[in-house]
């Protein structure tokens, strides 16, 4: 049985984070292969702990529900109420001493598992402007192991884009409007034949 491999510096910082205050403020955007991978992990519908909210302009994931509807992001789904420090992913539980926990673990959307480390203009930076607790730093990041996790990202990210693209042009085909329910029907069988249905 081959050894569990040793947290990094990032995720020994993460976890040691009682807050987890990134956890509460941001809109967590999830790809379709998130949505998929964590939806046969815990055999979850995925509107059980999704939500969908309005689109940022242009962005490639953006989503219609009718042809000439809104366009809409799916987000991983709050829990309560959205108040002035936002409100807990629907995912995040606190231990009896109130140290906060993603249950996910090493199944969090790729977004979490690269924060704070993103690419600009093909150069490793870091944003962490939702932490609470530290002021991150490039030295607290493995270069080589974030700009894989960054390269996955952006590619599933392409991928998603992709496959809303078609659901987008499906829309024109079909009367009347389609549920939230239906799309992300849609986006799970879309991945699960893009991969096979392995994980």
């Amino acid at each position: 049985m081959p050894a569990a491999s040793m947290p990094s510096t990032k995720e020994l910082l993460w976890l040691s984070c009682r807050e987890k205050s990134c956890c509460h403020n941001s809109r967590v955007l999830i790809t379709g292969l998130d949505m998929w991978r964590i939806s046969e992990a815990l055999e979850l519908a995925p509107w059980d702990f999704t939500m969908y909210t309005d689109a940022v302009e242009g962005a490639p994931d953006a989503f219609q529900l009718s042809c000439d509807g809104p366009f809409f992001q799916v987000i991983l789904g709050k829990r309560g109420e959205i108040g002035p420090q936002g409100a807990a992913c629907i995912f995040l539980w606190k231990l009896a001493d109130g140290h906060a926990q993603c249950g996910l673990g090493a199944l969090r959307p790729l977004v979490c598992l690269s924060y704070p480390a993103i690419l600009i203009d093909d150069i490793l930076r870091v944003d962490g402007g939702h932490c609470g607790c530290r002021r991150w730093s490039l030295v607290d990041l493995d270069a080589d192991s974030e700009m894989a996790l960054i390269e996955q990202l952006l590619g599933e990210t392409a991928t998603y884009s992709e496959i809303v693209t078609a659901w987008n042009q499906r829309l024109r085909t079909i009367a009347g409007a389609q549920t939230f329910r239906d799309f992300c029907t849609y986006v799970l069988q879309e991945c699960s034949q893009r991969n096979g249905g392995v994980q």
